[in-house]
């Protein structure tokens, strides 16, 4: 076994030069396969029945139809679509979930997970894309889409929910971030997909597994749809700070990171502690959870008073606190806050939560 010295790769790298393979930081001869990344060949015919199988639904839901348009709907689930496997080639269909989740599997080496859901009216939506599992974080990593049906449910899009050993759990979908990674790693070029990967899962296993939870929905959906951009910034840097591995992430923060941080997803707070993290002593990285521990409830109560404003709304112009109106119309926030932003003062408000934001930031910026 050869002793090459490999980067510090954190999963599985195949060096095109030397032909060789590494996993874990071993070195393997040329004949140990490396998984396949670019599975669009292989997946083409199933992404244009998937294509097609949504065009002929989105037109009969928004449009209407007869008999023979659900009669062609069922033709396209059960047509038979090859997926080319490590072994043989398949012939599966959309209406054998398992035959196709098995030709999936086979053919990219565990990595592409298919999902399925209903809707009300029984019609199947489907989520197609390439994961990568975690197994040293809280959460798995969707690291490429290849098909997402339009009314997916996605509440959240930071994570998406499914099905793994038998129950259902969240993973990080940082596939939206890849188109514009590339432009990071191979400015006017080709980026490899291998390289997209490692960017991504750096940022992934490093930020976002910390910065980004499952209990942070509510206040996150509320400052997406109210524009409050240091609110949201102040969540994320308190939450790395929180429960983040910041030594790891000391070793990690390179240019690449810098700029993810900057161009492909903004994040200025982030970004400055970043840029400031590699130069601290050990003492004072092992204080900042004890600091963001004291700020968290700053930010707590200021979302908390922010929410129970008061404003006049229904028919009868009742006054009741801002949350009942939100969690009320949480599944449809989007359609009323135009009608709450314009009907209620609420600009006051909004600028005092994004001050105490700001304020927290700086503050906790201060200590490094």
């Amino acid at each position: 076994m050869s002793q090459t010295k490999w980067p510090d790769y954190s999963w599985n790298a195949w060096d095109e030069g030397s032909q060789h393979y590494c996993v874990g930081g071993n070195v393997f001869p040329g004949y140990y396969a490396p998984p396949i990344l670019d599975l669009r060949p292989v997946l083409e015919p199933l992404l244009e029945t998937l294509q097609e199988y949504d065009g002929r639904r989105c037109q009969l839901e928004e449009h209407g139809g007869e008999i023979d348009d659900l009669a062609g709907i069922t033709e396209v689930l059960t047509q038979k679509v090859t997926i080319k496997g490590w072994g043989r080639d398949q012939q599966v269909s959309l209406a054998n979930q398992v035959a196709l989740q098995q030709a999936l599997f086979q053919a990219s080496n565990y990595t592409v997970y298919l999902d399925i859901r209903q809707q009300e009216n029984r019609m199947p939506l489907y989520y197609l894309c390439r994961t990568h599992h975690d197994y040293w974080g809280e959460y798995s990593l969707i690291v490429e889409d290849y098909h997402l049906s339009p009314r997916y449910p996605l509440l959240d899009e930071r994570f998406a929910k499914f099905m793994h050993f038998g129950h259902e759990v969240y993973y990080l979908r940082l596939s939206p971030f890849r188109k514009a990674a590339a432009a990071i790693l191979a400015p006017g070029h080709f980026a490899s997909s291998r390289a997209l990967d490692h960017l991504l899962y750096t940022a992934g296993r490093n930020v976002f597994q910390a910065a980004w939870h499952e209990d942070q929905r509510l206040a996150v959906v509320v400052a997406n749809h109210f524009g409050l951009t240091h609110f949201r910034q102040a969540i994320e840097l308190l939450y790395l700070c929180l429960s983040g591995e910041l030594c790891d992430l000391r070793r990690a923060v390179n240019d690449q990171l810098l700029r993810f941080f900057g161009e492909v997803y903004p994040q200025p707070a982030i970004q400055a502690f970043l840029r400031q993290l590699p130069r601290l002593e050990g003492s004072i990285i092992n204080d900042l959870p004890q600091q963001a521990l004291k700020l968290y409830p700053r930010l707590s109560r200021a979302f908390s008073d922010f929410l129970e404003k008061e404003v006049a709304w229904g028919r009868q112009q009742a006054r009741v606190p801002l949350y009942k109106i939100i969690y009320g119309n949480f599944s449809r926030l989007g359609f009323i806050v135009s009608e709450l932003q314009e009907k209620l003062n609420l600009q006051e408000e909004k600028e005092t939560l994004e001050n105490e934001s700001q304020a927290i930031i700086d503050d906790l910026l201060s200590l490094v």
